[in-house]
């Protein structure tokens, strides 16, 4: 009768430990989920989800090749345009988020277009248009109809300007 007793009381206090034990885990995976979920949001905060901050601005690569005109109607639809750039720092880093997505310098769209005026380039979001990389060569004026910027031209992995029918991937931004 000791004996079962005794296993009794070891099989309670096993059960008991496994009960704090298991409850522990819990507890830590609850502490975890809401510190990956706390951080997410803090990575989010001010742009969104699928949305980068570069230089207190949000940018999105879309990795779907269009037209400029429909690229930058999809940039509108999310709440942005077609990026501007305005800095060689702020185009480096441009340039590494299309990277981390497709792995390459792909050809995409930006805001930039002289289509109103050959040779008047302006921003699709309004901003000023004063910072350029253009290729060698670049803007060229021997197509009549080249009047949008497609980036990561080249060899050099600058500015073209391209038929705005192309289609190419493109670039999105949007104020914080």
């Amino acid at each position: 009768m000791v004996s079962i007793m005794g296993m009794l009381a070891v099989c309670v206090l096993v059960c008991a430990v496994m009960v704090q034990i298991k409850a522990a885990a819990v507890q830590d995976a609850d502490v975890k989920k809401s510190e990956a979920t706390s951080e997410l949001v803090k990575r989010s905060e001010g742009c969104g989800i699928n949305w980068s901050q570069i230089n207190n601005r949000c940018f999105r690569y879309i990795p779907e090749a269009k037209t400029w005109a429909h690229a930058e109607k999809s940039c509108m639809s999310i709440g942005g345009n077609l990026a501007s750039v305005h800095s060689i720092d702020e185009y480096h880093k441009i340039q590494e988020l299309i990277k981390t997505t497709t792995h390459e310098y792909t050809k995409a769209w930006v805001g930039g277009s002289d289509a109103q005026e050959s040779n008047v380039w302006l921003w699709s979001d309004g901003s000023s248009f004063h910072y350029t990389d253009w290729c060698s060569g670049q803007p060229n004026y021997f197509l009549v109809s080249q009047h949008c910027i497609q980036i990561n031209y080249s060899s050099e992995k600058c500015w073209d300007n391209l038929g705005c029918n192309d289609h190419r991937t493109f670039v999105c931004v949007k104020k914080m």
